[in-house]
């Protein structure tokens, strides 16, 4: 599929929704669209889907134009599945009856077939005959999942999909779509707006502010080298530094830190990403070791994350967010720490 700087406004309302927002999605591959609440990320999903038209821009669909300024494909006719937010399940029919909704111009041997073989995909053999009311969130998850695919979509779209299930059960979930859609090579875009959805299941992210593209990559990418300072706080904790590079790395309000992606130019003024974990507690006699009095100490079950106040040559204070082993013991309220080898800060801004 091919989004090509679409853009959409509201009547009433000045602000773009979406503005010149462009995507590619290859075939198989899973795409998180990644933002805050109203950011636009839903809008895109309605139109890609059909359910809103674009003011400008293209939408190409398996080779087809399906939204643009020569055409226009309903959603009924553009062959793409949707699994909403709230699962919009029939509560007056049962699971299997939910399943085979779509495929009522299907013969009916074919119809029985498809709708068995989505039960058993989605792991939901022996609730055919239960109604929503008697399976789980997760179940219900499941049973929109297996009607968004008992047509063979040639794509599949989720809203939000795992909002409405419980802490225990999201990560299982994750794991189970991401089987299902990879195992049925189904390629698929999911709206969400959290970061740990993005990184357990999506091949590609892109991230979304008041309906402009921010940044598009590999989820890691991102995380890694966001392009702003609003990617890399949007995508987890970090520390965003002022720094100027100089010959093998940059020197910060801490003092230097080495990186191989500094600017060939000396002197040029930057901002960085430096994450939580790019870090480790030294001894204090490490070369290229820097100090800091521990301010904070936030338990994070597998991790500590503490907070320091670490002294820059100019007298002032620099807050900086570190993370540590639990079972790790801090002397006192001093902590000494050093960067990583492997870990490369993140050029925001040139």
């Amino acid at each position: 599929m091919s989004i090509r700087n679409i853009s959409k406004r509201f009547s009433g309302n000045n602000r773009f929704a979406v503005k010149d927002f462009s995507l590619e999605v290859r075939k198989g591959e899973i795409v998180a669209l990644l933002g805050e609440s109203g950011c636009g990320k839903t809008t895109i999903l309605r139109i890609i889907s059909g359910f809103e038209d674009i003011d400008s821009g293209q939408i190409i669909l398996d080779g087809v134009e399906v939204a643009g300024n020569n055409a226009f494909i309903e959603a009924e006719k553009r062959g793409v599945g949707i699994v909403f937010q709230d699962y919009a399940l029939f509560p007056n029919k049962t699971v299997e009856q939910n399943i085979a909704f779509g495929l009522y111009k299907l013969p009916n041997q074919n119809r029985i077939k498809r709708v068995q073989d989505a039960l058993i995909l989605c792991g939901l053999e022996g609730l055919e005959k239960r109604y929503p009311h008697q399976v789980s969130g997760g179940q219900k998850q499941r049973v929109a999942l297996a009607r968004a695919l008992a047509p063979r979509p040639k794509m599949l779209l989720f809203d939000e999909p795992f909002s409405n299930i419980d802490t225990l059960m999201k990560a299982q979930m994750r794991t189970d779509i991401g089987k299902i859609l990879r195992q049925t090579e189904t390629t698929a875009i999911f709206v969400t707006h959290d970061t740990r959805d993005v990184l357990s299941l999506a091949d590609n992210v892109a991230v979304i502010r008041e309906g402009v593209l921010q940044q598009i990559g590999k989820p890691s990418e991102v995380y890694r080298n966001p392009s702003n300072s609003y990617v890399a706080r949007f995508f987890g904790k970090t520390n965003l530094l002022k720094a100027t590079s100089v010959p093998g790395g940059f020197q910060t309000s801490l003092g230097f830190l080495s990186s191989d992606q500094a600017c060939e130019k000396n002197n040029s003024r930057v901002l960085l990403s430096v994450r939580p974990d790019d870090f480790e507690v030294c001894n204090p006699n490490t070369n290229n070791c820097f100090m800091g009095k521990v301010i904070h100490d936030n338990y994070m079950g597998n991790i500590r994350e503490l907070t320091l106040e670490v002294p820059n040559p100019g007298g002032q204070q620099t807050e900086l967010l570190l993370n540590v082993a639990q079972e790790l013991k801090i002397e006192g309220a001093v902590c000494c720490f050093r960067q990583k080898s492997n870990c490369d800060p993140g050029i925001l801004e040139h």
